[in-house]
């Protein structure tokens, strides 16, 4: 498999998949593409247990989606959408790797926000680095996180969590997402790569009936919950539609694309703060 945005590797049962999208690794319309590509190979193959997400980038995991794609999917009737009335092309994308048969593990090393951290937050298991930051910037832009991340991060950390998370549009470290549940665990980077690599190969090593009555019993626990998740998809979807009509939200957005760079994104919250203040 060959992709522009994705390189791939495989490792007997393992497949890691590192995002590679320079200069900042923005999601953008291709990447999505690519990993519903890539998703829809994985779905009957049974030679892979274990799929490692990772980055080329030492700075950036996924800095967030290309927001140049996202203004351009308003008004360009060519953007593919979602076939799901209620559901966008971001919450589609996450779902699809959700209910994959292998085992989704994240691995962060750098600044993972927006639809960066939306889809991080659709894996099986997620570690990171104690100095990788974390953020859901949306709310600055006069919009909120409408990928899937609102709803995710709620269920998995708690609402009162998500909402500060959320609402303060700050960068978590490491240390502050293992803390909330974000993560699993943040370790130093050689003892990441070595703790990760062993999990995987580990994992892989399990039979497929195994790592399947896993996930099983995982689905008879927490199955209602997936009600609860797409009923939280469309009130996103609605309220992120509703607040795009606000003539501030899409100048926001707009000027917020201009920043999209390396010198600003190393510390977005701090620019988009000091851009509100003036």
């Amino acid at each position: 498999m060959t992709y522009e945005t994705l390189n791939i590797r495989r490792d007997g049962r393992i497949l890691h998949v590192d995002f590679n999208n320079p200069p900042l690794n923005l999601m953008n319309f291709q990447m999505a593409s690519e990993l519903f590509d890539l998703a829809a190979s994985l779905a009957f193959d049974p030679d892979t247990a274990v799929v490692v997400f990772g980055s080329a980038n030492p700075d950036f995991f996924i800095a967030h989606f290309d927001l140049n794609d996202l203004l351009r999917s308003m008004s360009d009737p060519t953007v593919k959408q979602s076939r799901y009335e209620d559901i966008n092309v971001l919450q589609a994308l996450t779902t699809a790797w959700q209910i994959l048969p292998q085992v989704t593990i994240g691995v962060v090393d750098g600044i993972c926000r927006g639809g960066g951290l939306e889809f991080l937050l659709a894996m099986d298991m997620r570690f990171a680095t104690p100095e990788s930051r974390f953020c859901l910037p949306e709310v600055s832009g006069g919009i909120l996180p409408a990928g899937g991340g609102t709803t995710r991060l709620a269920m998995q950390i708690g609402p009162a969590r998500a909402r500060e998370m959320i609402l303060s549009s700050r960068d978590f470290t490491g240390e502050e997402a293992v803390a909330y549940g974000i993560v699993n665990r943040a370790l130093s980077r050689e003892a990441l790569k070595t703790y990760t690599n062993t999990l995987a190969q580990d994992v892989s090593r399990r039979s497929a009936g195994t790592i399947a009555a896993v996930s099983d019993v995982m689905k008879s626990i927490f199955g209602s919950a997936f009600d609860a998740q797409f009923a939280g998809f469309a009130s996103e979807n609605a309220a992120f539609k509703k607040l795009l009509e606000a003539p501030a939200a899409l100048e926001a957005l707009q000027k917020m694309a201009t920043l999209q760079d390396v010198e600003h994104e190393l510390d977005l919250p701090a620019v988009l703060a000091a851009a509100a203040a003036k």
